[in-house]
């Protein structure tokens, strides 16, 4: 399974380091262009939120510019999509081509089994917010920006924990459905679901409060690069994703399974 899913892992990881280090390229010029602060002063209030330009233009400062571009939508969308099916393939995937009816043949025991696709899905998800932190900083040490390291390192644990709980009920889903489609549909639904609440609760201050009912609204980049420590988000996504992960090994220990 580290063979199967370990190339697609390097491969969006060294996709979004290449976009975060184009991102960190341009950022010198365009938080010094009068043109863009202004475009960005004029934007609705709401569009503000949304993208996260709290105050001035939002491009002149450092922590704010990257939270909202190497953090930001895209960066969301790729990890999620890389999350879902990385967990659709390690149990849903080999149940309905028929592959794990073969694999539980064998003297291995079930547990076994799902603890080795629980260590594939950490070991990529750690891959590729390992890269995104190591790219920044390098894009941030050739343009000569400094940076307070260890808010970054605070943010990427925080964002691994993030896609963790991500992966953990995707992988619930893999393990309760026979196929691929169902366990997609499910798990994209409730990922699109919380996203969509946590762009909702930034439109109006009035919604505020809604960002707590999401996972999404957990993650604050800009507040964390300003030196916010998220020790209760941390392990409260931790402790979701421990959960989900067990209830998804129940389920696959008692999971009847045809060839």
């Amino acid at each position: 399974m580290f063979k199967q899913q370990g190339k697609k892992a390097i491969n969006y990881a060294t996709g979004l380091t290449l976009y975060n280090l184009l991102l960190i390229g341009v950022y010198p010029t365009i938080s010094q262009s009068l043109e863009v602060a202004e475009l960005a002063e004029n934007l609705p209030n709401s569009v503000k939120r949304v993208f996260g330009v709290t105050s001035g233009s939002g491009l002149d400062r450092c922590e704010a510019y990257i939270s909202n571009q190497c953090f930001g939508r895209v960066w969301l969308l790729v990890t999620g999509i890389y999350t879902i099916s990385t967990a659709d393939a390690l149990i849903a995937k080999l149940v309905d081509q028929g592959a794990m009816a073969y694999l539980i043949s064998s003297p291995v025991g079930r547990w076994e089994v799902l603890s080795t696709q629980v260590a594939v899905l950490i070991s990529g998800l750690a891959l590729m917010v390992g890269l995104t932190g190591l790219g920044i900083w390098g894009g941030m040490a050739f343009f000569d920006i400094r940076i307070e390291v260890w808010s970054y390192v605070r943010l990427l644990v925080l964002e691994f924990a993030l896609f963790l709980a991500v992966g953990a009920y995707s992988l619930f889903f893999s393990a309760l459905f026979n196929e691929e489609e169902s366990t997609i549909l499910s798990a994209a639904s409730l990922t699109f679901l919380c996203y969509a609440l946590e762009v909702f609760s930034e439109l109006n201050d009035r919604f505020s409060g809604v960002k707590n009912l999401t996972i999404f609204g957990w993650v604050q980049p800009q507040e964390i690069l300003n030196g916010e420590t998220p020790t209760l988000q941390t392990f409260g996504l931790i402790g979701l994703s421990t959960i989900f992960i067990l209830v998804a090994g129940y389920i696959f220990s008692k999971k009847d399974i045809h060839v």
